[in-house]
């Protein structure tokens, strides 16, 4: 698991290779991960302007973003609000799902996403998978916490594991 990057209000970690959190700079082209359709460019620029810039900069990591809980881990984009604009714009049937795990306000670790193509997250042929491998790594991250192997630093900002390595094995 890899620190991804330190917006003024999140610091977000991304998976690596399914085994580890590492600190590296996160950026629009991370999403192009999850560029299982060509067609949706469009799509992947929003849900990269609502990670990066509304989460990572100017909101925060707050409710009204984590509000598609899927049993430990979350889906992002929320569902709208007219609370916050820039949710209400992405509207109700947003076809990507990006999957994460928010362990506070300012840090959240960024797993994996795709296509919703179905009615549920499990019912699709693109993310079912990736559904429950995401329930796995914030198992894992949640037990990491839980037994001292990862690390919160002091301001809340980044994890480490409990050499203060910015590297961590899951």
């Amino acid at each position: 698991m890899k620190s991804s990057g330190i917006g003024e209000v999140v610091n977000f970690a991304r998976i690596i290779a399914g085994i580890s959190i590492n600190k590296t700079s996160i950026q629009a082209g991370y999403i192009r991960k999850f560029s299982v359709c060509p067609g949706l460019l469009a799509v992947r620029i929003n849900i990269a302007r609502l990670i990066l810039e509304n989460i990572g900069n100017k909101y925060g990591a707050i409710d009204d973003f984590f509000d598609r809980t899927k049993n430990k881990a979350q889906a992002l984009p929320p569902r709208p609000k007219r609370k916050i604009p820039e949710i209400e714009e992405l509207g109700i049937h947003f076809p990507l799902r990006i999957y994460c795990y928010r362990i506070s306000e300012s840090i959240v670790v960024l797993v994996n996403g795709g296509l919703k193509d179905a009615r549920t997250d499990q019912l699709s042929n693109d993310i079912s998978l990736k559904f429950y491998e995401a329930q796995q790594f914030a198992e894992r991250i949640e037990n990491g916490l839980r037994d001292g192997m990862i690390i919160i630093s002091e301001d809340n900002r980044y994890l480490t594991d409990f050499n203060n390595s910015n590297e961590i094995i899951l």
